[in-house]
């Protein structure tokens, strides 16, 4: 096959079936004998995240001359937590048809595509060799490098702090401080709050248990309240807190659900999570 000239003469597509064949034979030319030629098979085709609508090719007079693969995963960043994310995989372009830009529209044309957009993945992960990276995903293809260390997700709530709040009530619980405002009290308030893990405020006359909620968890909420990062930070704010909360509430931007006894053990006990949410926590 011809180098591809200085203009441009090839166009990038979404990937059909008509295509395996090609496909399979450009990943083998460029990537080798991998597993006996079955290194497609094992990679994409069987692989439990493969969608042929994640897939990128360019093609020349009939030829393919590129392709590019993405797999859609279910990424779990907390027991209550997942989104999904695309693994941006092989970038293969027929050796006598590169640096020509074939590799780079390929990335920005999967990016671009509908199919990308009905996914709505949050966001795009890829493992690079470092020299490749320098030269192609970093400048070329938009991606950035990843620190050369362990990542950690933080959570939007900051939960070491969250946890010290709660701490350090259960100690003045445990002193005897709040004894007869707490006689009785037997409550599970859920906060789902948008894109943060779902968290459990368990309130007993004994002390305060926080933990997040995920599907299996059998522990029933009495009251769940729904709001964003956002309108969240207003209501906890000391001043104008009861004004924000009313306002959030006609606006729907926070929402309150329960039977009308558990509202009411709510009310009387707000307390408790002002305590808590009285020191910054995010």
């Amino acid at each position: 096959m011809s180098r591809l000239n200085e203009k441009k003469d090839y166009e990038c597509r979404p990937y059909t079936c008509k295509d395996e064949e090609q496909v399979r034979a450009l990943v083998k030319n460029v990537f080798g004998d991998f597993l006996g030629g079955e290194f497609w098979n094992w990679k994409y085709k069987s692989n439990p995240g493969f969608d042929p609508d994640l897939v990128m090719v360019a093609e020349r007079d009939g030829a393919l001359v590129g392709c590019n693969h993405w797999l859609l995963k279910d990424f779990v960043l907390s027991p209550s937590l997942e989104t999904k994310a695309v693994l941006g995989a092989d970038i293969a372009v027929d050796p006598a048809c590169r640096s020509q830009g074939v590799g780079k529209t390929l990335l920005h044309s999967l990016r671009s595509s509908e199919s990308v957009k009905i996914k709505k993945p949050s966001f795009v992960f890829m493992f690079a060799d470092p020299s490749l990276a320098k030269r192609f995903h970093n400048p070329k293809g938009g991606y950035f490098l990843a620190p050369d260390r362990t990542a950690f997700y933080l959570k939007i709530l900051h939960w070491g702090k969250l946890e010290d709040n709660v701490r350090r009530l259960n100690d003045q619980i445990a002193a005897g401080k709040f004894k007869d405002r707490l006689s009785g009290v037997k409550l599970n308030v859920l906060f789902k709050i948008s894109n943060s893990p779902r968290l459990l405020f368990s309130m007993t006359e004994n002390g305060i248990a926080v933990g997040e909620k995920d599907e299996g968890d059998v522990r029933k909420p009495d009251v769940t309240i729904t709001a964003d990062l956002n309108t969240l930070q207003k209501v906890g704010a000391r001043k104008k807190r009861y004004l924000n909360m009313l306002k959030a509430l006609l606006t729907g931007k926070l929402k309150i659900r329960g039977k009308p006894k558990s509202l009411i053990a709510l009310y009387r006990n707000m307390w408790i999570l002002q305590e808590i949410f009285s020191q910054k926590i995010f």
